[in-house]
């Protein structure tokens, strides 16, 4: 019988990293340092991302100059490389800005940021991509999402373009915004549907769950801290808006392709001092798994 040396032959025909005589590229962007190998128990490749992780906020997306429409962003690229043997592999990175989305998105063309090759050890070695700019119009808004994959001709990639940073270990994303708690400010972002047939959402608001905030950039200026908040979702094409305190739930159904407006209004009604801010996620959800999210952090003044 002949075997793929380089591929493990599980059941579900994802590469093995690490197996005897596999030398194939095993690539993925970081969610979070790597693991000590090799005995390893963290993030392996394996998708969906184990519940530690927060998908819509990739710590191996580093946004080197502060976002401003209408100037020059800069950001530079983590990528981890599990392949076994004793090459390194040329992993190939490329970065895209998006609207702010809740759920995931197909990359625009004429949203791309730059692409840069940059070669990564094996076992778990890790490598910085070189920094790449672009201008991100003023029409943008004052918040964006930031998308990033890394592929290599050897590392299997889903077909397609979907950006899918919750089951795909090639994808990663960096979606945060960050807004004053008070006076408060409505946030607009988009629930999409990427797929080519309608289907039914949840949008799920909540305070991030507290094992998630090693994950938030670190500011000695600025600490996390819990503060509860009444909050709104309305969506502009209409439909019931949905309130309450701490945690609102939406039902979505969403065309082919769809991106639908939405909107949240967070009332922090705690007092929040000047160094700490509230973290709130926004998170969707098909069939109770999630798809995409966005971290919201509400600063005191």
């Amino acid at each position: 019988m002949d075997v793929d040396r380089g591929r493990d032959q599980r059941p579900n025909g994802s590469q093995q990293p690490h197996g005897e005589g596999n030398d194939r590229p095993f690539l993925y962007i970081h969610s979070y340092p790597p693991p000590v190998l090799p005995n390893a128990e963290e993030d392996i490749g394996e998708r969906p991302v184990p519940g530690s992780v927060c998908w819509y906020l990739c710590s191996g997306i580093h946004p080197l100059t502060r976002f401003e429409p209408g100037q020059d962003l800069t950001v530079q690229v983590s990528v981890g490389n599990w392949q076994g043997g004793n090459s390194a592999s040329l992993a190939y990175v490329g970065v895209w800005w998006s609207k702010p989305v809740s759920g995931p998105v197909i990359p625009e063309a004429s949203k791309f940021i730059g692409f840069s090759p940059v070669e990564v050890p094996p076992h778990g070695g890790r490598a910085e991509t070189s920094p790449v700019t672009a201008r991100i119009g003023a029409s943008a808004g004052n918040h964006i999402c930031l998308l990033a994959k890394v592929w290599h001709p050897l590392d299997n990639v889903a077909a397609g373009g979907l950006a899918d940073p919750v089951n795909d270990r090639h994808w990663a994303q960096h979606n945060l915004t960050a807004m004053p708690a008070s006076p408060p400010q409505p946030f607009a972002f988009l629930a999409t549907n990427p797929a080519d047939q309608e289907v039914t959402y949840q949008i799920d608001v909540r305070p991030m769950p507290r094992e998630l905030w090693g994950n938030l950039p670190t500011d000695d200026r600025l600490r996390p801290t819990r503060a509860s908040a009444w909050l709104s979702l309305t969506s502009t094409a209409g439909g019931e808006e949905v309130q309450g305190q701490d945690a609102v739930t939406r039902t979505l159904t969403l065309g082919p392709r769809e991106q639908r407006e939405m909107e949240l209004l967070a009332v922090v009604t705690d007092e929040v001092g000047s160094g700490s801010f509230v973290p709130f996620q926004i998170a969707q959800y098909r069939d109770e798994r999630p798809v995409g999210g966005i971290a919201v952090l509400l600063h005191g003044s």
